[in-house]
């Protein structure tokens, strides 16, 4: 008969502690350790700490977000560019062709009113579902952070329940901004930085969006301003790779627009060709710089709730 050590005889070796147990964060829920949490940076973590969540989220959650993304931001982009294009067009072809007829009439009000108020209408139209797609990239991505499965259907269902809440709330926002920009540059840029948080308030908090993110922006200035410091200088510098890329496509049709048709209504159709192709082809480049937007930013959020002691359950448990 073999022996069977006494586990509770107190002269029995122990087993070695720290080497044969799992890491601590098997044994917590989701969200629920502030240095393992999926949403929320652990206190004084930093830059490293805020990097490091955005990681994770597009670990996770990087099919569904690119989904949304793309359907509600990249498809509406595309729309709002080529109708601009074609509003363009327009003005282009009605110059060419009382030029062409050596007349100097002018456009006919009504209709070029109509046009431009019907292009304003779909423009804004094409905003709310942005915004949609804004609610529902969150929703998503809170819920699967804290381990609870999310349909796209419902994600999107969610998202078009509150966009008319987040365009509501963002109409002041534009206005205050505008106002600022028209008054100096650096109040401007102020209020961009004041009400950048506005969305998340919006959709986690629901109570005085604008006034939340003025009050954490004063409280934590140096985070905040850092992170979205970083947002603005990474999509700068995208945005020159897509500017460049845009022109470089536009340059060429340009060229054999203009020595093949010259200034005719087919070099101008070879034209609009072009630049349609390098609308698009720019706006699926920015879908990765999008999807890095909107975690910066919710990220940013969720790291100053959690100074003030929120975890991703917590986080969760508001987005209803």
């Amino acid at each position: 008969m073999s022996y069977q050590p006494n586990p509770y005889d107190p002269a029995a070796p122990h087993a070695p502690l720290g080497q044969y147990l799992p890491p601590q964060s098997a044994f917590v829920q989701p969200g629920g350790d502030p240095y393992h949490d999926p949403l929320v940076a652990p206190p004084h973590g930093g830059v490293g700490g805020w990097f490091n969540r955005i990681g994770g989220l597009f670990q996770r959650t990087w099919k569904s977000t690119l989904a949304i993304i793309a359907l509600t931001q990249l498809l509406p982009a595309m729309i709002i560019g080529v109708g601009m294009l074609f509003a363009a067009v327009y003005v282009g072809l009605g110059a060419l062709e009382l030029e062409g007829n050596g007349s100097t009439g002018e456009f006919e009000a009504a209709a070029f009113f109509a046009f431009f108020a019907v292009l304003l209408a779909v423009i804004l139209v094409l905003y709310v579902v942005q915004l949609a797609g804004y609610a529902a990239a969150t929703y998503s991505v809170t819920r699967q952070a804290a381990g609870t499965p999310v349909s796209l259907t419902e994600a999107l269902g969610y998202g078009f329940r509150r966009c008319l809440g987040l365009f509501g709330w963002y109409v002041p926002v534009a206005l205050m901004i505008i106002v600022g920009v028209l008054a100096c540059i650096l109040p401007g840029l102020y209020l961009m930085a004041a009400t950048a948080l506005v969305g998340p308030i919006f959709l986690f908090e629901r109570t005085n969006p604008i006034g939340r993110s003025f009050k954490m922006l004063h409280n934590s200035g140096g985070r905040v301003l850092g992170r979205l410091a970083l947002i603005v200088l990474i999509s700068i510098g995208v945005g020159f790779a897509v500017s460049a890329v845009e022109a470089v496509i536009q340059f060429a049709v340009d060229s054999a627009g203009t020595q093949t048709y010259g200034p005719t209504a087919n070099g101008l159709a070879l034209v609009t060709l072009g630049a349609i192709v390098a609308t698009v082809l720019s706006a699926i480049i920015q879908l990765p710089l999008t999807m890095f937007q909107f975690a910066g930013i919710l990220l940013t959020y969720t790291e100053q709730r959690g100074y003030e002691g929120a975890t991703t359950l917590h986080l969760n448990a508001e987005l209803r």
